[in-house]
């Protein structure tokens, strides 16, 4: 019996003090009592009392730069830089000085009477500068260059040369005061003054519209006054605010009247200018006219113009349809047609005749 009671006393006492050892280790394992994972120890006593090894922690690194870790035949390659060289710049302007100067030179040759006529124009303008200079311009009665110049281009929108120029006459002819008599007249005299330009009402009342408002202004129903203006900008700004002046009918003022070198763009030189390349067939009339007038020298912008709207009017490969508005006298050979790039419309007539000759040939083989 003794042996039993001691037996029983020493189970006791073991179960106790596993019961306290178990309580303690609990105690340690509580989350307050987890040290971080800086701190964690590498072995953890578990509730049965095995040492299990707790995995390291994973260290957290930056994450890898995009541009360095792929591989060189996958990287971005830097792109080039959006401005183009000079070079490239001036390689794709056209006309080139050179090409202006061989159309001038080209088409001169077969229309002499432009040249001439230009060479008279320019003599004038350095008549017209020395005088003014020498301050001996007196005023001559209905001695209106730019006014004249004024009218008359507006009198040759929609219209052809030949109704402008029988337009322009008989305004003259009907108002022998000058531009005085027609800025007071009667609106009904000046559209039949005009009537054979079309669209006389319009045209009639924005002339007399412009003239009075200019009369009322400066204290005369002219454009003389614009000889003294020293900037081409200015001239544009003080025509565009008159209803008619777009930037064709300004242009052809500032070239024609005032001596100022414009490039003037109308369907001619617009579409033979198309014809070669120098601009899209898509661009317009006001897109050509602001970039030909900046790319066509100085020099040969009077020439340029004037000889293209002629040779559009004479050409058979340069006319539209391959009409021309007027059958040349002598046969020529377009010498334009040469030049690199140069679009043709209509096929050689020796072409046409062949293909003829084989469709009847092969009716009659039917027949």
């Amino acid at each position: 019996e003794d042996h039993h009671a001691i037996i029983s006393t020493m189970t006791k006492t073991t179960r106790s003090t596993r019961s306290a050892s178990y309580r303690s280790r609990s105690s340690e394992l509580t989350p307050d009592a987890i040290p971080s994972s800086s701190t964690t120890p590498d072995v953890v006593s578990s509730s049965h009392g095995i040492m299990l090894s707790r995995p390291s922690p994973v260290k957290s690194h930056p994450s890898p730069d995009k541009s360095t870790s792929q591989p060189p035949s996958k990287r971005k390659r830097s792109q080039p830089s959006p401005v183009k060289s000079s070079a490239t710049n001036e390689k794709r302007k056209r006309p080139t000085a050179e090409e202006c100067k061989h159309v001038v030179s080209a088409l001169g040759k077969i229309h002499p009477d432009v040249v001439k006529e230009n060479q008279k124009r320019r003599e004038g303008f350095i008549d017209r500068k020395k005088k003014k200079k020498q301050k001996t311009n007196k005023k001559k009665a209905n001695c209106t260059p730019v006014t004249d110049a004024v009218i008359s281009t507006m009198l040759s929108q929609n219209t052809t040369a030949a109704n402008q120029n029988r337009a322009f006459a008989g305004l003259k002819e009907a108002f022998p005061g000058g531009w005085e008599e027609v800025a007071t007249a009667d609106t009904s005299l000046i559209e039949d003054a005009i009537r054979v330009a079309g669209l006389a009402k319009i045209r009639a009342e924005r002339m007399q519209n412009m003239l009075q408002i200019v009369k009322e202004e400066r204290g005369e129903a002219n454009f003389e006054y614009l000889q003294n203006f020293t900037s081409t900008d200015a001239i544009q700004k003080e025509l565009s605010r008159f209803k008619g002046m777009g930037p064709k009918t300004i242009s052809c003022v500032c070239l024609f009247a005032l001596g100022i070198p414009e490039f003037p763009v109308d369907t001619h030189v617009l579409r033979i200018s198309q014809k070669l390349g120098w601009v899209s067939a898509s661009t317009s009339r006001e897109a050509a006219y602001e970039y030909l007038n900046d790319v066509v020298p100085d020099e040969h912008k009077l020439d340029l113009h004037c000889l293209l709207v002629t040779h559009g009017k004479w050409c058979y490969n340069c006319a539209a349809n391959g009409k021309p508005q007027f059958k040349p006298k002598e046969k020529w050979t377009c010498p334009l047609i040469g030049m690199k790039s140069y679009k043709m419309d209509i096929k050689p007539k020796v072409k046409v005749e062949k293909q003829v000759k084989v469709k009847k040939e092969e009716l009659k083989h039917r027949a």
